[in-house]
């Protein structure tokens, strides 16, 4: 018999082959999770530097827009001063005057160069025009440094709408990105809950599938399922108790054939232990005819003319023939009864068997004295049952009942048979002491015996042969009265 499992060719796999547990597979679920979202937060991270670039870039456009209002303002300041001043004041007064406002907004020109890099000559034109004012401090220098003031002004215009436009821009863009990086943060985190969810769902409904499977076959083991095993698709603990279910099912079949094999052993013992204690009443009862032939033989043997010496008639061999078929008869039914008989169900005449059985027995001792009672019914039809297994049930029976007859008052024994619905009933009923509640409902529990040497197998044999060939058996008994058993046994071929 081949008993190999799946879980031996484990042990011969090379190492990076070999089944993972499921705390293995639980680790690398949970670090694949952890490298999915260390991948996923690095994407995010890149994104969220960009972020970072745009909103500095921010704060920096935000100075130079300050410095640009700042400028803007010093400028339209100057400007301001210069007009009001100008019919009112000597031309030196007035370059001395917005001198210092000038000398400011260079440097604040000087400040944007990094953003804007013709800044620088905006910056040297004015100081150019200041420096022109000062060596020539007349109304044509007072009017060129207005002029530079007025060009400056409308650059600064110029460059805080361009500044605008770049924040107005460099906002956009911003919420762009942060849009984007939200919206990657969330899709990778949905994706990653759905894939990992979805595995993690398909793996414990194939796991609750499994065990749910494992389940109902250590059921159905338990209750006597033995077909084929269950087939093994994990390579897991769930796999290795599903090749534990199937060793538990292979060991429990070769220990159900060994306690079958030693039940039917202990069978046959009992009914040789019947059969036995026969052996003397068989004897006794062959020896009989065989002392009437030897007698007959005898007179044979001293035959002379004129007859037989011992009274002158002629001798007797018909009685010879008699005897010789007595014995014949008696030597048949040992036979029939010892033989070992077929395990296969067939039809069975139940009348028969029964005349046959009873008569056997009732060479018995302890049938001596009492009176057996057949009423078979003539129109019950064959039963479908294993012959020799309803012998053996038969003989039990009767000799349990001739023992409950040992003290009884009236030594009575009946056996009946007769038609019930679709079985033919079988039933043995004597006159003895009977039982007590309590004892007839452990009557039929192997090991349970009311006799000094009894083996507790009688009646357990009975009812488990009579149940195999697809019957049944029930014991009525009150203490006192007696105790009848009956049983059915199925008329009809079951299919197959």
């Amino acid at each position: 018999m081949n008993t190999s499992f799946s879980g031996d060719a484990s042990q011969a796999s090379p190492h990076w082959l070999r089944p993972l547990s499921l705390r293995a597979k639980a680790v690398l679920a949970f670090g694949a999770v952890a490298l999915y979202f260390a991948a996923a937060g690095v994407v995010v991270s890149m994104e969220r530097d960009k972020l970072t670039r745009v909103v500095e870039d921010l704060e920096r456009l935000a100075q130079v827009e300050a410095t640009l209002a700042r400028v803007s303002l010093f400028a339209s300041h100057t400007v301001l001063k210069i007009n009001e001043s100008y019919f009112n004041a000597e031309p030196r007064d007035i370059v001395n005057s917005v001198a210092l406002d000038v000398e400011s907004i260079s440097a604040g020109l000087g400040g944007l160069t990094g953003w804007y890099p013709h800044a620088a000559e905006m910056g040297g034109r004015l100081d150019r025009a200041l420096a022109t004012a000062r060596a020539s401090p007349a109304p044509g220098g007072v009017i060129e440094l207005r002029r530079a003031m007025h060009d400056l002004t409308a650059d600064l215009d110029q460059l805080s709408r361009e500044a605008r436009a770049r924040h107005e821009s460099m906002w956009n863009g911003y919420r762009v990105t942060y849009d984007s990086v939200t919206v990657m943060a969330a899709t990778l985190s949905l994706f990653g809950l759905a894939i990992f969810g979805s595995l993690v769902m398909v793996f414990f409904r194939r796991l609750a599938w499994d065990l749910r499977l494992l389940a109902g076959r250590a059921v159905e083991v338990v209750r006597g399922y033995r077909g084929a095993p269950l087939e093994v698709t994990r390579r897991d603990e769930v796999g290795a108790l599903m090749d534990a279910v199937n060793r538990m099912q292979l060991i429990l079949r070769e220990r159900e054939q060994q306690i079958e094999v030693s039940r039917q052993q202990r069978f046959h013992q009992e009914k040789m232990v019947a059969i036995g204690s026969l052996a003397a009443a068989v004897a006794h009862e062959i020896n009989n005819p065989i002392a009437a032939i030897e007698g007959v033989a005898q007179q044979i043997h001293d035959v002379r003319e004129g007859g037989c010496p011992s009274g002158g008639g002629f001798c007797q061999p018909e009685l010879i023939l008699e005897h010789t078929r007595r014995i014949v008869g008696i030597t048949r039914q040992l036979q029939q009864l010892t033989r070992p008989g077929s395990n296969e169900a067939e039809w069975t005449d139940l009348n028969a068997l029964s005349r046959a059985t009873c008569t056997f027995v009732s060479y018995d001792p302890r049938f001596r004295n009492v009176r057996m009672d057949l009423v078979l019914d003539d129109a019950v039809p064959a039963v479908w049952a294993v012959a020799d297994h309803v012998t053996q049930v038969l003989m039990n029976l009767l000799i349990n009942a001739a023992d409950a007859l040992r003290d009884a008052s009236e030594r009575r024994i009946e056996v009946r048979t007769a038609i019930d619905g679709a079985s033919v009933r079988l039933e043995i009923r004597d006159t003895g002491s009977g039982m007590s509640r309590e004892v007839a409902a452990r009557a039929f529990d192997e090991g349970f015996t009311t006799k000094a040497e009894g083996s507790g197998i009688g009646l357990f044999m009975c009812k488990t042969l009579v149940e195999r060939d697809g019957g049944r058996i029930s014991l009525e008994s009150e203490q006192g009265s007696g105790t009848a058993i009956t049983i059915w046994l199925p008329s009809n071929c079951p299919e197959r």
